[in-house]
């Protein structure tokens, strides 16, 4: 097998794709004084990383009330007897349903998503526990992406985010709306994006607080939180005369119900719900439909009562300006990904699932079960008691909203394991800890738009670390479907691409594969969108047949005006979380002292005038607080947000992080049962609390 050049190292997105930079020259950079990039300065770290005391090397095994951090080293044999015992109880007592799955952002390196599907979910992929007839395997899609990547484009086109291509290298406008893209992990694109306003590219930036990309943009629009909707409502309305009504008439469905809808946000009302001036509404209306404009969107429109909705009204918004599958605007691109793993048996059809009676449609969709009701089956028994949870790459007690009530779920079950690089918060209420490797210390493959090749490790493993899907291998082993996990790399590649012989050749003689040239690129395919009616879908016939509005509808989270008034009395800001920063990826590397360098503390930021009349100055800590609970950030005054919207940082929480992190848990102040309907999807950028300086 040839020698590959291998990424960088770990970045807070576990980014599975090679960056710019080798090992070796982080190391040179270290030593100099040059300035690194955003991807490298989590590059710059990784010998932190790989060599910090609080990196996990061996199983763990409770000894102490759970709680506690009392826990034993143990060998991997011992572990998997354990969770072989324990689960196989579970199962006699009340079933497999009764033992669940999840993943997180530490489980999406390729190798091991292949094998369960959680970066894009298939839902004729049962999960990793369907085997042995356990139904409720999910992930963070529970809380990200799938209002983006599945909902949204599956009721408007049919088809999915992946096949909706932003074609940056031919646009002479891009809009970037809902994404941040330098701190993608790693940020190509905005690399990319970056050549081309090089080259001449303008850049229109729709965000709700001075961002990255509205500090770069030509055009900056700032919304009050979770008003994405009404804006897009009003710049239909105000560009209605102007549509083109023969392609309304032959390729969309619903258009004049939804027109009846959107007349009634005109250029005052659309001001006064989003903040932004009229004057700002009609240049971005105006820029939208005199140029063809590419569109750069991401999961920041997930979070709000009408999430869903409202991406589903910026993809129709698109449609209805000219600039869909139009050189230089956003393409639709129906190539499948090819396939790979043989998929095992999926014996837990037909079983109910966690949130499926509350989230029909996510279960349709998607085939997994919505993780925020995990509490309610483990406290509740509710549709059946949960018992039994493995948990591989994420903070589940966190990243959940009101994570008061997930950690006394994770603390009320009979069994659980969680799998990780560190400990997380999670480490209180589990009953065995088993060590993953990072990206360095494993040898993988990583796919790329023309090629695939094989990543080699640059270092063994620290301890009995192992690979996550070698982990995934030993629990199959203890329950009884090992046989569709492998037992080293080479299997691994076997098993992988089962389904294309010559690729798998081609890696195991080259280590690299190469795929064909690219067909040519064809425009306008209006007339094969996979929806029940064959046409862009403004109506949505699956969501009509699952009771929601087949319409986007605006919902701003109140009953009515009274509710509002007395709501905003008591908590006059809007709390929006989990925009990424630099240097760390959710709850990850808070431990880092080299990236905390970079940012002490936890950060509110808000507008300057909210916080004159707050009396909080610039770098002042302060408290953010609700009913629920209170956290103490850094504040961080500017101009750029509207009045009483505050960003806040999201990641704190866990008893290994830094000091002025370990405590900043923001979830807490969220509540679980504010959510989308359609998705299930907590409300993340539209709650209320108040804010003060700490004395």
């Amino acid at each position: 097998m040839g020698k590959i050049k291998t990424i960088c190292g770990i970045c807070p997105g576990q980014c599975h794709v090679e960056c710019d930079m080798d090992a070796r020259r982080i190391k040179s950079i270290k030593k100099s004084d040059e300035k690194p990039s955003a991807l490298c300065l989590r590059g710059l770290y990784s010998d932190e990383i790989l060599n910090s005391e609080d990196r996990l090397t061996d199983p763990l095994i409770r000894t102490g009330e759970k709680g506690t951090l009392e826990f034993k080293k143990a060998s991997w044999d011992e572990a998997m007897e354990l969770i072989k015992e324990k689960c196989s109880k579970i199962i006699e007592d009340y079933g497999a349903k009764s033992i669940a799955s999840h993943f997180g952002r530490g489980a999406f390196d390729t190798t091991t998503n292949d094998f369960i599907s959680i970066q894009m979910p298939n839902a004729d992929n049962g999960g990793f526990l369907s085997p042995i007839g356990s139904p409720n395997n999910g992930s963070v899609g529970s809380l990200c992406f799938v209002s983006f990547g599945v909902f949204a484009p599956q009721t408007v086109f049919g088809l999915s985010a992946p096949n909706l291509v932003c074609d940056l290298q031919n646009t002479e406008m891009l809009c970037v709306w809902g994404a941040n893209p330098k701190t993608d992990s790693p940020p190509f694109f905005y690399n990319n994006m970056v050549k081309r306003k090089n080259e001449g590219m303008k850049i229109i930036a729709v965000d709700h607080y001075n961002s990255d990309i509205i500090e770069y943009a030509d055009y900056k629009y700032i919304v009050n939180s979770g008003t994405d909707m009404v804006l897009i409502l009003g710049i239909l309305n105000y560009l209605k005369d102007k549509l083109d009504q023969d392609f309304i008439g032959k390729y969309t469905y619903g258009y004049d119900e939804f027109k009846e809808y959107f007349t009634q946000f005109d250029l005052e009302k659309t001001s006064e719900i989003t903040g932004l001036e009229v004057d700002k509404i009609k240049e971005l209306a105006n820029l939208l439909f005199d140029n063809t404009v590419a569109l750069k969107s991401y999961t920041g429109l997930e979070y709000s009562h009408c999430g869903v909705q409202t991406i589903r009204s910026l993809y129709i918004l698109w449609s209805l300006l000219g600039n869909l599958d139009v050189k230089g605007g956003l393409l639709i691109n129906k190539n499948k990904p090819i396939k790979r793993v043989q998929n095992p048996p999926n014996n837990a059809q037909n079983i109910e699932k966690i949130g499926s009676k509350e989230f029909p449609l996510f279960d349709k969709l998607l085939g997994q079960p919505q993780f925020t009701k995990l509490p309610q089956a483990i406290l509740e028994s509710d549709p059946y008691p949960i018992k039994g949870l493995i948990n591989l790459g994420s903070c589940m007690s966190v990243n959940y909203p009101n994570s008061q009530l997930f950690r006394k779920a994770l603390k009320s079950l009979d069994f659980f394991v969680t799998c990780d690089r560190f400990m997380t918060e999670d480490a209180y209420f589990a009953d065995v800890i088993l060590p993953a490797t990072t990206y360095y210390e494993e040898d993988r493959y990583a796919i790329y738009p023309d090629h695939i090749e094989i990543k080699e490790k640059l270092v063994e493993p620290l301890g009995n670390s192992l690979p996550n899907i070698f982990i995934l291998k030993k629990i199959a082993d203890a329950l009884g479907f090992g046989e569709y996990y492998p037992e080293n790399f080479d299997e691994l590649l076997d098993k992988s691409f089962y389904h294309t012989p010559e690729i798998l050749k081609e890696l195991k003689e080259n280590g690299v594969y190469h795929f064909d040239k690219k067909p040519e690129v064809s425009y306008e395919k209006y007339d094969s969108f996979n929806t029940e009616t064959g046409k862009i879908e403004i109506h949505s016939k699956l969501l009509e047949k699952y009771g929601f509005s087949p319409i986007p509808v605006y919902d701003d989270g109140f009953e009515n005006e009274h509710e509002k008034s007395e709501k905003l009395s008591k908590y006059p800001f809007t709390m929006n979380t989990g925009a990424r920063i630099h240097t760390t990826f959710r709850t990850q590397h808070l431990n880092i002292n080299g990236l905390l360098e970079h940012q002490e503390y936890p950060q509110v930021i808000m507008n300057e005038d909210d916080a004159k009349e707050s009396g909080i100055e610039n770098m002042d800590l302060v408290e953010v607080y609700n009913d629920r609970a209170s956290v103490i950030l850094q504040a961080v005054t500017n101009n750029m947000s509207n009045r009483h919207d505050l960003e806040i940082n999201v990641g704190g929480g866990s008893f290994i992080q830094d000091d002025k992190w370990k405590d900043a848990n923001i979830n807490m102040l969220i509540d679980n049962e504010i959510f989308d309907p359609i998705s299930g999807f907590p409300v993340f950028k539209r709650q209320y609390c108040n804010i003060r300086k700490v004395k």
